[in-house]
């Protein structure tokens, strides 16, 4: 039996809110991430992220956030890679889907 109407539009709304949470969640692991280091490059990624709209707009700055983390010594830097790399799994799910995402970001 199909569902009513008010219901679909219920559980979209609650899905929008969980990914918008999920989305809040990994700017907020992102800013955590860079908070201490204080470089000009720094100062222009945390710019970037607080910017951000969108989890594909964090994702394309990854590389440069796991960049600046190097200097924060190995141990911290691989604890703060690995939790943005599961905060952005929760929001990126896999693979193909993300790859057609992000080209169409570019």
């Amino acid at each position: 039996m199909a569902r009513a109407p008010a219901a679909q539009d219920a559980d979209r709304q609650a899905a929008r809110i969980a990914a918008r949470r999920r989305f809040v969640h990994l700017k907020r692991c992102f800013m955590a991430a860079i908070e201490r280091i204080d470089d000009r490059r720094a100062q222009w990624l945390k710019r970037q992220v607080r910017l951000s709209n969108e989890a594909v707009d964090l994702w394309l700055l990854r590389s440069d956030v796991f960049d600046a983390l190097s200097p924060r010594g190995a141990t911290v830097a691989g604890t703060l890679r690995a939790e943005l790399q599961r905060a952005l799994e929760a929001v990126m799910h896999g693979g193909v889907e993300d790859e057609r995402v992000v080209a169409m970001a570019l």
